[in-house]
């Protein structure tokens, strides 16, 4: 029985779970204690791909006294990384890691200290090969045994990309930005609770799913059920700055405070304010303001000098976009009727307890003061994610991180900026993203082949091939647009710029319509090509193409072979094709023959278009 006080007292009553892997409290204590950590969920990390094509791999810590191996590469490949690699046929994920230190570091004497239980599934896109992969990733931990050290048995397309550096644990997390190296770097040097998203493990029916999208079915399966707790705190409305509107109350020669008559409103702030700074609020310093004050009330009467939070207004503001002009009313009832409730908000999940809070405050006074139409100011709130420093830190002048787009803009080109901050990240779904230079670069060299594949345009029908590609990429943007999924919508025309660069000649037709694709994302480049290629007017001015829905249908697919459960190897086959003829498909794959030990499987888990899973027990 272990006794701790690290449970809040506010936490509520009821049964107290502790999940030492994924919350920080509980984490500290089973390491203090040398309690059993169980992890639960397998980190997800990268950017959320369309259908990623899956590969097995490793990343390796390798340590050797209180530093670190790493593997510099060229800018362009990754920066600074831990050791990484992909499994062959049938390789044991240890094996994999030795082959891989040896082969880029040439260490092999080496100490297996840990294998992470869990796994890292990291999606992400491969500019250089032009495709979606989802690395399924074990985690190692070695430690050196001796510095004995051969020669590098290098592929001849990585000799001269990369330096083998030793680093202390500080310049590795300074300097790693790849997601999935600094998650593994930080797992096992720093040791901490991972409370991101991921699929569950470890967790009965319930394992292989979303920890996000199960979290109620949870609930609901243990017999409990959704409470809220609200953790409402008093709003201290007054700041002591200029900036922000002058509190509209006054004070008589006793101290009682006195609301500003409705005629003597608006309020505004004086103009005479000395910003010296005296420990005294700024309107303090005003003498216009103590005027008007004894020319309205009297002598001894003093005004209030502190300023609202700025929160105050912008827990309204939008509702004043809709009659600026309005000097009598806040704003216009006829037009809140027809506009409200906003149908989207977009912001950061940092002003989310604040500012969205309170909005919802006042909006609700405000409903129950017959003053608005709705009860809710937005139909739907989105939490957009954050943009961090090129260390993987929140921009901060104090920290010398800020990025400045002007500049890139000028390197670059404002498309290109443009085009980067909406691949970066999903938009719709909070997240932060550091700045990378070599992505920035990427998104330049992407704008450059669209304009390539301009100059081999002639008149004539694109073929069937390229008509499918292009209606893909076209559903899948029209879709992903409208849920701010930018970035997925800029993977899908990157795949079907590969088609048109694999052709010898460019219909007309096709690469305008390719145009209109790219246009809401780099504008300028996209109206110059459209008018260079025969567009008629403005491409921002024409009709959005439809696609026939008929070409999106993929003759053939690409299915991912499982042997209880566990993926094996990728099998091609027609969409409609039989369970026979995709278990015949699959068991010409040597691994999946090997992992059913040479026997036809037992049970056969067959979903068309979806899944097939060979069960050999």
């Amino acid at each position: 029985v272990y006794i701790a006080d690290y449970v809040l007292a506010s936490y509520g009553t009821g049964a107290v779970m502790a999940v030492p892997a994924h919350d920080e409290r509980d984490y500290e204590f089973a390491k203090k204690m040398n309690l059993p950590i169980t992890y639960v969920i397998d980190p997800v990390t990268g950017s959320p791909q369309d259908n990623p094509e899956p590969k097995e791999k490793i990343v390796a810590i390798v340590e050797h006294e209180g530093k670190i191996l790493t593997v510099n590469w060229r800018p362009e490949l990754g920066g600074r990384l831990t050791v990484g690699g992909t499994l062959e046929e049938g390789e044991d994920p240890v094996a994999t890691a030795v082959r891989e230190i040896k082969e880029e570091t040439g260490y092999s004497d080496l100490e297996l200290i840990e294998r992470a239980d869990e796994n890292v599934h990291h999606e992400y896109f491969a500019h250089s090969k032009n495709k979606a992969w989802v690395a399924h990733t074990t985690l190692l931990h070695f430690k050196l045994k001796s510095e004995a050290r051969e020669e590098q048995a290098l592929e001849e397309d990585e000799k001269g990309k990369f330096e083998i550096e030793w680093v202390s644990v500080e310049q590795a997390l300074a300097d790693i930005k790849d997601p999935l190296h600094t998650y593994v770097l930080r797992r096992f040097m720093v040791g901490e609770a991972y409370g991101g998203n991921g699929k569950l493990r470890n967790s009965g029916e319930f394992t292989g799913r979303s920890n996000r999208e199960a979290l109620w079915d949870i609930v609901e399966y243990v017999g409990g059920e959704k409470t809220t707790n609200y953790r409402i705190r008093d709003w201290l409305v007054s700041r002591q700055r200029y900036w922000g509107c002058p509190i509209p109350m006054v004070y008589d020669p006793e101290g009682n405070p006195h609301p500003i008559p409705s005629e003597h409103l608006p309020w505004t702030l004086p103009t005479d304010v000395d910003f010296t700074p005296t420990g005294k609020s700024p309107l303090a310093s005003s003498d216009e303001l103590r005027a008007r004050v004894t020319k309205i009330f009297g002598e001894g009467w003093t005004p209030e000098y502190d300023t609202l939070d700025t929160f105050v207004d912008s827990s309204w503001y939008f509702l004043r976009y809709l009659d600026v002009a309005d000097d009598h009313d806040f704003s216009d009832a006829k037009l809140m009727k027809q506009w409200l409730p906003i149908d989207r908000y977009s912001g950061g999940s940092e002003h989310t307890t604040m500012h969205l809070l309170y909005a919802r405050f006042f909006h609700k006074a405000l409903y129950d003061m017959a003053l608005v139409p709705t009860s809710e100011p937005f139909n739907e709130r989105f939490n957009r994610g954050i943009i961090l420093g090129t260390d993987g830190q929140k921009m901060s002048k104090s920290k010398g991180n800020v990025i400045n787009p002007d500049e890139f803009v000028q390197k670059y080109g404002a498309d290109t900026v443009r085009l980067y901050l909406a691949f970066i990240g999903p938009y719709n779904e909070p997240g932060s993203y550091p700045w990378n230079m070599d992505g920035v670069e990427a998104m330049r060299r992407f704008l450059e082949r669209i304009a390539r594949v301009g100059e081999k345009v002639e008149d004539g029908e694109a073929p069937l091939s390229l008509q499918r590609a292009l209606a893909k990429a076209g559903v899948k943007v029209s879709e992903d647009i409208v849920r701010f999924k930018f970035n997925t919508a800029i993977s899908a025309i990157m795949v079907a710029l590969k088609d048109f660069e694999s052709e010898k000649t460019v219909s007309r037709g096709s690469y305008l319509t390719l145009l209109q694709l790219v246009a809401p994302f780099a504008p300028h480049l996209a109206e110059h090509l459209w008018e260079t290629v025969g567009g008629e007017g403005s491409i921002h001015a024409a009709a959005w193409p439809s696609f026939d829905a008929s070409l999106v249908v993929d003759d053939v697919i690409t299915l991912g072979v499982q042997v209880n459960g566990k993926t094996k190897g990728t099998i091609t086959l027609k969409k409609e094709a039989s369970e026979e003829e995709a278990v015949a498909k699959a068991l010409e794959i040597p691994l999946v023959v090997k992992s059913l030990n040479m026997m036809r499987p037992k049970k056969v888990i067959y979903v068309p278009g979806r899944i097939l899973n060979l069960v050999s027990s």
